[in-house]
């Protein structure tokens, strides 16, 4: 009977760890700091030991940023070209990583208000609004319409303070 109990426990993780994603195991987002084990600062090389090949790079306007993709990991890291890290992570479309506040990809605007305070800009464009923590290292983009009109789509994780350097002054 043991044994039998002790086998049904063993499927049970097993199963359990197939059902999660591989980098689940620190499925935390820390504003400023980390999306689960990859941290603002680190170099590229561990990371892409850890995510596997990179699926696309692409140099970012103003040449000082590149970002590298992982889409089927939904993960996407932007580095900076003169130092050679991380300068910023963003997470989409993946609601298996939440922040210290319980926000996901799916959470509603008035819930990331209400966990963090109003934003302190907002940066506006066709399809989505991003409200920006700048002081955070935190940043929530909601998109318009469509299956998640009105929610999280991409959460994104910065050095504090350094919002505009990377996203908009290039």
């Amino acid at each position: 009977m043991q044994r039998v109990i002790g086998y049904a426990v063993a499927v049970l993780v097993a199963v359990a760890a197939l059902s999660t994603p591989a980098f689940a195991q620190g499925s935390d987002i820390v504003p400023g700091q980390a999306l689960g084990r990859l941290e603002i600062g680190q170099e590229l090389n561990p990371i892409i030991a850890i995510l596997g090949p990179l699926h696309s790079e692409d140099d970012l306007p103003g040449g000082t940023f590149r970002g590298y993709y992982w889409p089927l990991k939904r993960i996407g890291v932007i580095v900076n070209m003169t130092t050679q890290k991380v300068a910023a992570l963003a997470i989409s479309y993946d609601d298996n990583y939440q922040t210290e506040k319980g926000i996901t990809a799916g959470t509603e605007m008035d819930a990331i208000r209400l966990a963090y305070g109003e934003e302190e800009s907002v940066d506006k464009h066709q399809d989505d609004e991003t409200l920006i923590y700048d002081k955070l290292g935190v940043a929530f983009v909601i998109d318009k319409s469509g299956a998640l009109g009105g929610r999280v789509s991409v959460i994104f994780i910065f050095g504090q303070g350094h919002y505009r350097d990377i996203f908009q002054n290039q």
